[in-house]
């Protein structure tokens, strides 16, 4: 059955869903985690608080679905693929170049601390924020994997082990963005480049 302007109903609730996301990432970018409304997100979005919950269950459902959203957003950006011997350096240059040109943190990024806020005061929050950082790290090890196969990177260190210390870098980049700590991108990349290579 189709939708709005020939839209499948399928394609017309994904749609909904979809503005709703991207109204709740501009509000939480200019106002923070916790200040916009649902209302104000549904108005902003151009639908109803009703068509709010035929997609989420709640307020944290939707965060949780920004945060996702914004997380598959970067890994999309910043993970290369189609030269396996080279994905991970290409990978980590993409990041430091974002960083250095103002793109990290993304626009509609969850400030840090306030995500680490809602995690605390909401465990379903905590448990989908969890699943992210598990998806992000499973993606690095796939790359560092490939790197460690095409002989691009060391393999005498544990590949998810590698993985889970690159995210903790990004996290860590955007913990010291947010409280304007001064640091040399470029420079840390390459020392972190010369740990990954083979000696």
């Amino acid at each position: 059955m189709a939708g709005r302007e020939g839209l499948t109903r399928e394609q017309a609730k994904q749609e909904t869903r979809e503005a709703l996301i991207d109204a709740a990432m501009g509000a939480i970018s200019e106002q923070g985690l916790d200040a916009p409304s649902l209302d104000a997100i549904c108005a902003r979005a151009g639908y109803t608080r009703g068509a709010f919950y035929v997609h989420f269950k709640d307020r944290d459902d939707l965060i949780a679905a920004v945060m996702e959203k914004v997380t598959g957003v970067l890994l999309d950006a910043l993970i290369a693929t189609g030269d396996a011997a080279m994905d991970l350096e290409r990978s980590i240059r993409a990041f430091v170049d974002a960083v250095d040109y103002g793109m990290f943190p993304f626009q509609g990024a969850v400030a840090p601390h306030q995500v680490l806020q809602a995690c605390v005061r909401s465990p379903a929050l905590r448990a989908r924020y969890v699943a992210t950082l598990d998806e992000a790290v499973r993606r690095v090890e796939h790359a560092v994997r490939e790197g460690q196969e095409a002989g691009t990177v060391r393999n005498d260190a544990d590949a998810a082990h590698l993985a889970m210390m690159l995210v903790g870098i990004v996290l860590a980049v955007q913990n010291l963005s947010e409280v304007e700590y001064k640091f040399d991108i470029r420079s840390m990349a390459e020392s972190v480049l010369r740990l990954l290579r083979p000696s």
